[in-house]
């Protein structure tokens, strides 16, 4: 729209608003004016207080009966004469015309000076059309990840485009978009174990570290298709520890650190994770749970949304959620040092907002 027409759309716009609000005044000076043709009910209770002067002339009220029986009429007078008596203006008639056809104006001069009619819109299409054609290390995760959702929206059934998308959204703090991304990915491949795993982990991460039903599928569909995988078979044994399963899921455990090659970082941390279960017949704790193998791609991208949300707050700290999932996941990685010092960073920020350190303290509290 051109300038011209958008100075005559607002002009049109305040002329008629001033109308309208003239019209509604001069109808409320019109209804004040008329004359009251009295009110029914109000004859009716004045009459009802004539016959309560009858009845006392004649002797058949008691003094205590009159007064109450006309306390009671009165009232009933005072609230129907309320009711009939119309709305008026009075004094301030000439204040509220003023306001009524002056405020729109205003309005537009306050447009036309601090606004820009001229200036076209930055629609989110347009910018994510620039973002797609810009070099990724100039984009922030969420944007990566917004620019990689319109590509899906045109090539739905690309299952590797989702996985990527996934992993830019979990980088951008959206594990929940994340496992969405990676259901429409397995459902193109539905025999793909590394999608189904990298799935359960997300579902994982979603639930604080615990294998809830959702992680169990997922990882009962990764070991369908590929029955040494790592992961699953670490997850689904921690499942059944959790479920009172110890022995079972330490049988599980062994045989897959038996299968370990020596020099396999995933080797000392399990070890230590079984001879922890052996002693307290309890489940670890979820930042023990951080060494389980979870695939080299899968533990990249999980640091890598760890980092871009810590990067994130730190640009822009005005996101408690954001904070509380900061402190849950540097737990959960068992980086205890990151941990407090991202909980004593919020809880300054925050030290007003009560529900706010409250749901800090139970992020902190559940990785201890």
């Amino acid at each position: 729209m051109s300038l011209w027409l958008t100075v005559l759309f607002w002009t049109a716009a305040a002329l008629l608003s001033a109308l309208a609000g003239w019209l509604v005044l001069a109808l409320a000076r019109r209804r004040a004016a008329a004359p009251d043709a009295g009110d029914p009910g109000v004859a009716m209770h004045r009459r009802q207080l004539a016959e309560i002067d009858d009845l006392v002339a004649r002797g058949l009220l008691s003094d205590t009966e009159q007064a109450e029986v006309r306390a009671e009429a009165g009232k009933r007078l005072l609230a129907a004469d309320d009711a009939a008596r119309p709305v008026t203006l009075g004094g301030g008639r000439r204040i509220a015309t003023a306001a009524a056809v002056l405020t729109p104006l205003i309005a537009f001069g306050v447009y036309l000076w601090i606004g820009a009619p001229g200036r076209a819109d930055a629609p989110m299409a347009a910018r994510i059309a620039a973002w797609s054609k810009a070099d990724p290390d100039t984009l922030t995760a969420a944007q990566v990840a917004a620019a990689l959702t319109q590509v899906a929206k045109k090539t739905p059934n690309d299952a590797r485009l989702l996985e990527l998308l996934a992993k830019a959204r979990m980088d951008s703090g959206d594990l929940f978009g994340a496992a969405k991304a990676l259901r429409a990915a397995a459902r193109i491949e539905p025999r793909n174990p590394a999608l189904w795993n990298q799935l359960g982990v997300v579902f994982v991460w979603t639930s604080g570290g615990e294998v809830g039903p959702d992680a169990r599928a997922a990882f009962a569909e990764a070991l369908r298709f590929d029955p040494g995988a790592a992961s699953p078979r670490y997850h689904l044994a921690l499942a059944d520890i959790a479920d009172g399963k110890t022995a079972q899921g330490l049988a599980s455990w062994r045989t897959l650190l038996a299968g370990m090659a020596a020099d396999d970082p995933n080797r000392p941390p399990l070890a230590a994770e079984i001879a922890e279960v052996e002693r307290t017949g309890k489940p670890p704790a979820p930042q023990q749970q951080a060494a389980a193998p979870a695939g080299a791609d899968m533990d990249q991208a999980i640091r890598g949304m760890v980092d871009g949300l810590a990067a994130r707050l730190e640009a822009d700290p005005n996101d408690p959620e954001g904070w509380v999932r900061l402190v849950r996941a540097y737990g959960v990685l068992g980086e205890a040092g990151k941990r407090d010092a991202a909980l004593a960073r919020a809880n300054t920020l925050y030290k007003d907002q009560p529900q706010v350190l409250a749901a800090l303290k139970a992020a902190s509290e559940k990785v201890q």
